[in-house]
């Protein structure tokens, strides 16, 4: 079970695990109870991780706050990386203003409001072309979003956010704040990664899963 689906189990009334154990058969598919206990241990262990995922799929607010701690703590510690050691007054104020925007960025997702794509949030759209040369309907990636279902951000909001706090030109933007801005969204990213792959370890090692394959 994705571990994105497998966060909204400790709702009790939650669909998803109706529908999994719906699906699921055999002595080696995992109970509610292990869901649960699996999570806990993911989030022992890759608390970044977990809240990003959290505030991402549920929108939970304590999680959203706990990650983008984590997050402006990871900016504060490579901001020589990437600028000057002389930025001006505000510097850290705009860093922090980043690390908001980052955040907000990586948890948009289809149900965003306003963050849909006009494809509707799918992704794709149909091929008019080949749909007509076949004569069945033949879809393709959405040009706009490449897929992710989700309208394209500009970095013109990151600029004009942070000019409130520091001066800074387009030129030193591209230069120093975009780059700054993108390995922040990267750090977001694995550690969703590092949390996914962790709780696989951890369901996997499920001790029903161990005896059953013994």
């Amino acid at each position: 079970m994705r571990l994105k689906y497998a966060i909204t189990i400790g709702d009790p009334k939650s669909a998803q695990i109706v529908a999994y154990q719906a699906r699921s058969t055999g002595e080696s598919h995992l109970s509610r109870e292990d869901v649960i206990t699996s999570l806990g241990m993911t989030q022992a262990r890759c608390r970044s991780g977990l809240s990003l995922i959290y505030a991402k799929y549920t929108k939970d607010q304590y999680s959203a706050e706990t990650a983008l701690r984590e997050l402006q703590r990871y900016a504060a510690s490579i901001t020589d990386k990437y600028f000057p050691r002389t930025m001006g007054e505000g510097f850290i104020s705009a860093v922090s203003v980043m690390a908001i925007l980052a955040l907000e960025e990586y948890c948009r997702t289809a149900d965003t409001p306003g963050a849909k794509c006009r494809c509707g949030g799918k992704g794709e759209i149909r091929d008019l072309k080949n749909s007509r040369m076949k004569g069945r309907p033949i879809q393709m990636q959405c040009p706009r979003c490449h897929g992710t279902g989700l309208r394209p951000l500009t970095r013109t909001r990151c600029h004009h956010a942070i000019t409130k706090y520091c001066p800074v030109s387009q030129s030193t933007f591209s230069r120093y704040w975009n780059p700054f801005y993108d390995d922040l969204l990267n750090w977001c990213l694995r550690q969703e990664a590092v949390a996914e792959d962790s709780y696989n370890l951890i369901t996997s090692l499920h001790p029903i899963t161990l005896e059953s394959s013994g």
